[in-house]
């Protein structure tokens, strides 16, 4: 390795002498570290001219929160407030369904209610009317009985040949 030499006034000759004991490093190590130190975080050393890097981290730590505080303004904020309106018109949806749904329930209700009052009304109906027609042919059934015994007695005065018994017994 050959040795180069650099030209710097003395002040920060002593400054590089004082920052290389207290980082007990030699003259050619601490150039060298710092060279690749400005050329790996991309800084210019004529920037940072009475500049503290704490208040740096400060401003940029400022922005950040800044920057956040922006975004939480434009972004979060108007996002969440969309998300519980939404949410609350989904209550009011399902609230809304809810009572269409028990509404066509109670009047499926009524009306099954309707049909089977109907139903039992017509089978009511229906079961008067078979009875009706039940006694209406068991008086015309009797009647004919009568008609037939009156022809066979105007037939067989005396019941000689024996069919007014065996009417009698067929009727009964």
């Amino acid at each position: 390795m050959t040795k180069k030499s650099i030209i710097i006034d003395e002040k920060a000759h002593a400054e590089l002498g004082k920052l290389s004991e207290s980082l007990r490093m030699n003259l050619g190590a601490l150039i060298q570290e710092m060279i690749y130190y400005f050329k790996k975080t991309g800084i210019d050393p004529k920037d940072a001219v009475n500049k503290n890097p704490s208040l740096m981290v400060a401003a940029l730590d400022k922005r950040i929160v800044s920057f956040l505080k922006v975004q939480e303004r434009d972004i979060l904020k108007p996002l969440r407030q969309d998300v519980f309106n939404y949410q609350n018109l989904q209550k009011e949806e399902i609230s809304k369904l809810i009572n269409s749904i028990n509404k066509l329930l109670q009047q499926h209700s009524e009306r099954i209610i309707e049909i089977k009052k109907t139903y039992s009304e017509n089978l009511k109906k229906i079961n008067h009317t078979d009875l009706e027609r039940t006694k209406m042919i068991h008086s015309e059934l009797q009647k004919n009985r009568e008609a037939i015994f009156i022809i066979c007695q105007l037939l067989d005065d005396k019941n000689k040949s024996g069919t007014i018994d065996k009417l009698k017994s067929l009727f009964s």
